[in-house]
């Protein structure tokens, strides 16, 4: 019994080769199929294992989300081909081939530009913040030369009033030390 929870930490261990290769195994078929059934059974893992290691390794679990994004993003690609370009179908009449044509599945056309059209709202908003961006880098270049001359000029006026005012003081002194002599 105390074999089988040494292996498990085994299996926890970051360091071995072996453990990094299996994860590797399993992140890319992850990414290929969106599959963690799949994927585990291809890498030679336990689920369990897998979920332990999601839990506890934050590293993992951000390379787990990331594989599962590629593969959902790979899945999109295959159904936007499928959607535009169709499915081959064979016609057969009494066993025999009369015509290859192409299925267009119109719904789940429908259904992707649904769930895209949020997408390319948000990807035209990201542009456009980004070209108002673009156009508001000069004017912050503007304004930031404008303040630092005013600070200059600024610092000129009160160093010019210290100076002035030194003098007024140092005349002061003066006067009273002339109306003591006396």
């Amino acid at each position: 019994m105390a074999e089988a929870s040494e292996d498990s930490q085994d299996d926890l261990d970051p360091r071995g080769d072996h453990f990094t290769t299996r994860r590797a195994v399993f992140l890319k078929h992850l990414a290929r199929n969106s599959s963690v059934k799949k994927s585990a059974k291809k890498a030679k893992i336990p689920n369990s294992t897998l979920y332990l290691w999601r839990e506890k390794d934050p590293d993992f679990a951000a390379a787990w989300l990331k594989a599962l994004a590629a593969g959902y993003e790979l899945l999109e690609m295959e159904m936007l081909d499928r959607a535009r370009k169709g499915v081959k179908r064979t016609i057969y009449y009494h066993g025999k081939k009369v015509a290859k044509v192409r299925d267009y599945d119109n719904k789940m056309a429908l259904q992707l530009l649904r769930l895209h059209r949020e997408t390319v709202a948000l990807v035209r908003a990201e542009q456009a913040a980004a070209q108002a961006e673009a156009r508001a880098e000069p004017v912050r270049d503007t304004l930031d030369e404008k303040l630092k001359k005013v600070n200059e000029r600024l610092r000129a006026y009160q160093a010019e009033k210290r100076r002035k005012q030194e003098c007024i003081d140092s005349s002061a002194i003066g006067a009273k030390g002339v109306g003591d002599a006396r």
